[in-house]
């Protein structure tokens, strides 16, 4: 079996775009005290948690353009209703990298991430 430079760079290309993410850590109260856990949101994904969260903090940016959608009291459903939503990525600062978010005291139990 041989591989080209053209395929072996063609296949990275393809692993990369679809693997971009966004991590953050989740807080059980809303001043992102009490940590639940640290989160790899991966584009194109929802995630569901059994227990949900207050806050949370984005520790790493997702890739250009890369959105979040949270979600409460219903799991990933339609994106219109979301409770929150925002820009995850290095360039349109809806979410700065460490700040602290909450939405109004209401448990989220999913996050989506698209790319717009």
């Amino acid at each position: 079996m041989r591989f080209s430079i053209t395929s072996a760079v063609a296949v990275l290309a393809g692993l990369t775009t679809s693997a971009s993410a966004f991590v953050m850590t989740t807080y059980s109260d809303i001043h992102c005290k009490d940590t639940v856990q640290d989160v790899n949101v991966w584009d194109s994904t929802c995630a569901t948690w059994p227990k949900g969260f207050k806050s949370f903090k984005i520790t790493t940016w997702g890739g250009t353009h890369q959105r979040a959608y949270f979600f409460a009291p219903g799991n990933c459903g339609n994106l219109f209703t979301a409770i929150g939503k925002g820009y995850v990525d290095s360039t349109t600062h809806d979410f700065e990298l460490g700040g602290c978010y909450n939405f109004d005291n209401t448990a989220i139990n999913a996050v989506a991430s698209y790319s717009a």
